[in-house]
């Protein structure tokens, strides 16, 4: 997942979360999603910095 932007990460973050509500996954892919997910949101954070409101330029 190299070279995508924070939109990409985000829109495929939501895709996951549709994935999992709509429960139509075994179980071993729900748990794959989660990983996948959850690797998305470590990355997310660690790209963007959020403090008061306020855009960060780092």
């Amino acid at each position: 997942m190299k070279d995508e932007t924070i939109a990409d990460k985000t829109d495929r973050l939501e895709q996951i979360i549709e994935q999992l509500e709509n429960g139509d996954v075994s179980l071993e892919r729900a748990n794959e999603l989660h990983a996948e997910g959850t690797e998305l949101i470590a990355e997310l954070e660690s790209e963007l910095a959020v403090g008061d409101g306020e855009v960060i330029d780092r």
